[in-house]
């Protein structure tokens, strides 16, 4: 199997997140795909913030998302995997937000594992939420991040992995069940305590790791999980674990993030996937390997390139292709403009401003003549003029960003650049919609280098950046960022 996982954890605008597709948007998407040589889409329906009883937006999503489900099977024959956390439903204000915009850490709630009543009213809320979505191929349970119960135990995880599976099946019962190995839920949970006693100011899941776990863990599944089931692996702690449990046969390789990390502000990145896939245990992976994406219309080098490794289509290993490679690409898009849709990608990621702002400039140029597209014409959902503005802006924003932080750096002419940034990033921001808390590229172009200059406003905001003791102060900080920015450029 090649897989892609759609994520759909924050609520912006559509195309760019997915929970905001229509099924018109999931045809494009899908079509693309599949032409790209993926036959296994995992989806997180985010059933894991509706309320008991689905809302009239939620049940709507569903509709949504069982006719993608439809699509995937009928003109595609692709497998479909509906991804759930372990023991999170929604709490009392999650009727209040409409699904497209609901904040996800304000209306998430961890049920006690250990409380039987409360794990039935979990169970009864997977039934409602999994109804419309019974034709799903499978669901996997992740053992971390969301979810986990301070105290909890791994033969905790694993009943509810094994309950969650019994009512999937209940509504399908050719259902099979995956188990996404990730940090592992006890370490998870003594993640989570760490959290509440503030023992650090942003403590490292890792460090709680404790690799014997998955061992435990795998050992219950054997014992209590009916088949059909299998898992998605990745660490060096999981491939021991697969080993030692005698379950190789039925791994598949899940190195999340190289496609686009996440959580991240939705930039386009084109910088290489390293060497988690290309260098990864070929052939030890009998169930294939699965990408995963953010923004999935913005990441479209990093996918088409995780396909071309996956299915072995290039000659030799190498982190990124080279612009011949790109341009063959872009021209199943836009078969015109293959060079200059090449040559922009290649600079997305090269900290030469001159040559970004060039090639923003010939793209928008291009954007206002006549745009035939070519067999991948899906992966553009319906508006090649949408990704080649995108791709443009994504240009002068890292170009503004790189000339603000050689401005840092050299203590000149810092408001200025400060007000160019806010030129590009504002009418970008506004474009896409992303409010929330981000790592990955625009925290390491614009936060870090704002933290050296030490005001105080600025400061506060970006303070709540790293506040892992309160995920939900993290929601809609974007806008208060780039309010403190103006005030500053301004000031």
């Amino acid at each position: 199997m090649l897989g892609m996982y759609v994520h759909t954890h924050w609520g912006y605008n559509r195309p760019y997140a997915a929970r905001a597709w229509t099924v018109a948007d999931w045809a494009h998407y899908l079509e693309g795909l599949s032409r790209l040589g993926y036959d296994t889409l995992k989806v997180w329906p985010q059933i894991d913030t509706m309320p008991a009883t689905p809302t009239a937006s939620d049940a709507a999503y569903l509709r949504t998302l069982a006719e993608a489900v439809d699509i995937a099977h009928g003109r595609h024959g692709m497998k479909v995997i509906l991804t759930l956390t372990a023991n999170c439903m929604g709490n009392a204000r999650a009727a209040q937000y409409p699904f497209a915009s609901r904040p996800y850490f304000l209306c998430e709630r961890k049920v006690d594992p250990r409380d039987t009543a409360e794990v039935q009213a979990l169970l009864a809320q997977r039934r409602n939420a999994l109804a419309p979505l019974r034709n799903a191929d499978a669901i996997a349970v992740i053992d971390s991040d969301p979810g986990g119960f301070i105290g909890s135990t791994n033969e905790e995880f694993v009943m509810l992995c094994v309950e969650q599976a019994r009512v999937f099946r209940e509504l399908n019962p050719a259902g099979e069940f995956v188990y996404w190995m990730l940090a592992g839920w006890e370490t998870y949970c003594a993640f989570w305590q760490a959290q509440q006693d503030h023992a650090e100011a942003r403590p490292n899941l890792w460090d709680y790791q404790k690799p014997e776990e998955f061992d435990v863990i795998l050992g219950l599944m054997k014992m209590r999980l009916p088949e059909p089931w299998w898992l998605t692996c990745w660490l060096p702690a999981h491939e021991g674990a697969v080993d030692r449990q005698g379950l190789r046969e039925k791994a598949m390789y899940y190195p999340y993030g190289v496609v686009e990390g996440e959580p991240t502000f939705p930039l386009i990145v084109c910088g290489g996937l390293g060497q988690a896939l290309a260098a990864g245990p070929r052939g030890r992976h009998p169930r294939g390997v699965m990408a995963n994406a953010q923004t999935h219309c913005l990441q479209l080098p990093h996918t088409f390139w995780f396909a071309a490794l996956a299915r072995q289509e290039v000659a030799s290993v190498r982190e990124f292709p080279d612009e011949t490679t790109l341009a063959a690409f872009a021209a199943r898009l836009l078969p015109s403009l293959a060079a200059p849709i090449a040559a922009a990608w290649n600079a997305v990621e090269a900290r030469e401003p001159a040559l970004q702002w060039r090639a923003a400039a010939a793209l928008r140029k291009a954007a206002a003549g006549d745009l035939a597209t070519g067999d991948l014409a899906g992966l553009l959902f319906g508006d090649p003029r949408r990704f080649l503005v995108d791709l443009a802006m994504n240009l002068e924003v890292r170009a503004a960003l790189t000339e603000l932080g050689t401005a840092i750096e050299k203590g000149a002419a810092v408001k200025a650049k400060m007000r160019e940034v806010l030129g590009r990033l504002l009418p970008y921001q506004r474009r896409i919609g992303f409010v929330d808390a981000y790592g990955g590229p625009l925290y390491s172009l614009l936060n870090e280098p704002l933290k050296r200059l030490n005001d105080p406003a600025l400061d506060a905001v970006l303070r709540d950046f790293d506040d892992w003791h309160r995920p939900a102060v993290r929601n809609g900080i974007v806008p208060r960022l780039l309010d403190a920015m103006a005030s500053y450029a301004h000031g």
